[in-house]
């Protein structure tokens, strides 16, 4: 890791924690030049270690980017949570699925957002499972939309 004061490419770990409740590590580090002392964070990047399968069957890699895109058209009625929640939310999604099985489907992806905006904006699910078609009946006692069953899957 390189020093993020002076940009040398030597700096050394003087303290490492994981975290208890997700798949990050946390580091304090120092440089051997500057002797500046900083923190990192790291988390596993789930399109480096995990496939997507498509419905065709073809593998393809996780991306942050289209899930972020995802979550923000969920949050049309909060424009300030859709510019400040959504990557937050996105990487709270990816280290969820970090955690489960070899291979994920889209539809783990989805069931899992869902999951996830429930827990953080009912408004925002709501909108988010539409957009997905997560919603089997818009017409249901008194207009209220039905949710198909995707929960996330259990972790093994």
């Amino acid at each position: 890791m390189f020093c993020i004061n002076c940009f040398n490419k030597s700096t050394r770990v003087s303290n490492t924690r994981p975290s208890k409740k997700q798949p990050h590590i946390w580091r304090r580090r120092s440089c051997s030049e500057c002797e500046a002392v900083f923190t990192t964070r790291e988390r596993p990047s789930l399109a480096d270690n995990k496939s997507v399968i498509l419905p065709s069957g073809e593998k393809d890699e996780f991306n942050l980017g289209k899930l972020i895109l995802s979550i923000s058209r969920a949050f049309t009625h909060n424009k300030h949570e859709a510019e400040y929640s959504t990557l937050w939310l996105a990487q709270t999604i990816e280290d969820i699925l970090s955690t489960e099985q070899e291979t994920i489907t889209p539809e783990d992806i989805e069931a899992t957002a869902h999951h996830v905006l429930k827990q953080y904006d009912e408004l925002a699910a709501i909108q988010y499972a539409a957009q997905h078609n997560l919603i089997s009946s818009t017409r249901r006692k008194r207009g209220r939309p039905s949710l198909r069953e995707h929960a996330p899957r259990k972790r093994e």
